[in-house]
């Protein structure tokens, strides 16, 4: 008749031992257990919602690109004046868009930066020295964030302190109480 060849053989062997079921050696999930329960409220929610019940402006933005429109949108209706940006990732961006802006040595009323994260349960924002512009933060009446939702982080898991530091970088951890003194404190979050 007909003669079966090693390789077939083999390949026969094969496929009847994927046809025959192998029992389970993991035991089945408890999905009733607290260990796999989603939170109710996410971290950034909860971030935002402390953020917004302290009087400060939210909006939510898909990218950077969004986020300018925005920006935009925002220095005609509130009367911000002139950009004040300093860090390399924002400046790149407003010269790609031929968008105009100023130094934060020059500012004038309204200072655009991103931070390092944001703490949600002490109600925080870090920034760091060696990016963001800390003294214009402090003479701008207003100010404008850039962050993203990631960045959002409780002060327990303390991630962002267990990185490697940039060298002579100075990390400030502002709490909500410090920006009441500024005018107006805009947070646009990245998704």
């Amino acid at each position: 008749m007909f003669d079966i060849t090693p390789k077939e053989q083999t390949i026969k062997n094969v496929r009847k031992g994927l046809v025959q079921p192998l029992p389970n050696i993991y035991p089945l999930l408890n999905f009733e257990s607290d260990v796999l329960k989603k939170p109710l409220v996410f971290a950034d929610e909860d971030f935002v919602s402390n953020w917004v019940n302290n009087g400060f402006y939210f909006s939510s933005c898909s990218n950077a690109y969004d986020f300018l429109a925005q920006l935009l949108e925002l220095q005609t209706q509130k009367c911000l004046g002139s950009l004040a940006v300093s860090e390399k990732k924002l400046l790149d961006l407003l010269i790609d868009n031929g968008i105009d802006f100023i130094s934060t040595e020059n500012i004038e009323e309204t200072i655009v930066c991103t931070c390092q994260k944001l703490e949600n349960i002490s109600n925080a924002i870090c920034l760091s020295s060696e990016i963001q512009a800390l003294k214009g933060i402090e003479k701008a009446k207003n100010i404008v964030f850039f962050a993203k939702n990631t960045q959002v982080e409780s002060p327990s898991s303390n991630v962002f302190f267990s990185e490697l530091a940039i060298k002579n970088d100075m990390r400030v951890l502002l709490n909500f109480d410090y920006f009441k003194q500024h005018q107006a404190v805009y947070l646009f979050m990245a998704e």
